[in-house]
C-alpha cells in the first residue's frame, strides 16, 4: 500500500473549526465585544455617561447622528477601554468613514437650541424694557410730588409781622381777592393723594420658568413632556443654557450630573437623590 493512504481520515472524526474572528469593522468590532462580554447596550450607555441611541449609533456607525469627529473619537477610545480592546485600530477605520463637511456639526446643534434661548431672550429684553420705564415713571412722580411741596410751601413766611388793629368805625373795605397766576408749563397727570409709589404703570413680571438646564462642560441630556413628546434630547457644549416648556410633568435625564445645574421655578435644584454614577432620572411636576 502507499503511504496515500495513511492519510485518508477515518469516518466520523472530528472537524476542527476555526476560532472565530473578530470584524475589522470600528462599529461591528464594539457590538461584537459588548455581546461577548455579556453588556447590554444600557450598561455601555451608563459607563460611558451616554445615551443608548449613541451607543446604538456607534456600533451601526451612524455618524450623522453623533456629535463632531472629536467627540465620537473619544466615545470609541472609552468604548474600547470597557472591552479591553486596543483602540488604535477601530480608531484607524474610523477616521476612513468620517466624510469631510462644509458645514459644523456644532453649528447645526446651535441652530437646533435656539427655540429656547430665543424666548428666554425675548422675556430678559421686555423684563428690561419695564424695568427702564418703571423707573422713568417714578421720577416723573417724584418730580410731580416735589413741584406741588414747593408750590404750597412758597407763601408761607418764617418772619411774620403783627398788624395793629384799627378802630371799628374805620375799618377798611375788604380787600379784592388775590389773583393768582398759574404756572405757564403744562404740568403732568397728578398721582391721587396717598397713592404709593408703586402706583406707576408697571407690568407684572413673569414668573421664573418651570426647568432651567445650565452646562458647565460637555453632558447629554433628554426631557420628555407629560405626552412623552421629546422636548430636548442632545449632547451639550460647555456654556449652553436651556428653558424647557411644555405640559409638565417633565421626565428629564441628564448624562453627566457633575457638568450640568438644574433650575425648577428659579431655585436650584438637587439632582444628589436621582444620581447614579453621575446620571440623573427623575421628574418635574
Amino acid at each position: 500500500m502507499s503511504d496515500d493512504t495513511n492519510l485518508t481520515e477515518a469516518p466520523g472524526a472530528p472537524v476542527e473549526t476555526p476560532a472565530e474572528q473578530p470584524p475589522t469593522s470600528f462599529g461591528a468590532r464594539l457590538r461584537w465585544g459588548r455581546e461577548r462580554a455579556g453588556l447590554t447596550v444600557t450598561d455601555v450607555a451608563a459607563r460611558l455617561r451616554l445615551h443608548p441611541n449613541q451607543v446604538r449609533a456607534l456600533e451601526q456607525e451612524t455618524l450623522t447622528a453623533l456629535p463632531e469627529a472629536a467627540y465620537v473619537r473619544g466615545f470609541v477610545r472609552s468604548y474600547a477601554r470597557i472591552l479591553n480592546v486596543e483602540p488604535g485600530a477601530l480608531i484607524d477605520d474610523l477616521a476612513l468613514k468620517i466624510a469631510p463637511s462644509s458645514a459644523s456639526v456644532v453649528d447645526g446643534m446651535t441652530q437646533q437650541r435656539d427655540y429656547s434661548p430665543v424666548r428666554a431672550a425675548s422675556r430678559e429684553q421686555t423684563s428690561r424694557r419695564l424695568v427702564v420705564v418703571g423707573a422713568v415713571l417714578l421720577l416723573i412722580v417724584l418730580g410731580i410730588l416735589g413741584w406741588y411741596a414747593t408750590r404750597e410751601s412758597a407763601p408761607i413766611s418764617t418772619t411774620g409781622t403783627v398788624v395793629p388793629a384799627a378802630p371799628a368805625v374805620q375799618a377798611p373795605p375788604p380787600a379784592p381777592p388775590p389773583v393768582v397766576t398759574e404756572p405757564a408749563t403744562a404740568s403732568p397727570a397728578a398721582v391721587p393723594a396717598g397713592a404709593p409709589e408703586s402706583a406707576a404703570l408697571l407690568e407684572p413680571i413673569p414668573p421664573p420658568p418651570l426647568l432651567k438646564l445650565r452646562f458647565s462642560g460637555a453632558s447629554w441630556a433628554e426631557v420628555k413632556d407629560a405626552e412623552g413628546k421629546v422636548l430636548h434630547s442632545q449632547h451639550n457644549t460647555a456654556g449652553a443654557e436651556y428653558v424647557i416648556e411644555g405640559t409638565p410633568p417633565f421626565y428629564v435625564v441628564i448624562g453627566d450630573t457633575t457638568k450640568t445645574s438644574v433650575e425648577v421655578r428659579g431655585e436650584a435644584y438637587d439632582l444628589s437623590p436621582y444620581s447614579r454614577q453621575n446620571v440623573a432620572r427623575f421628574t418635574i411636576n
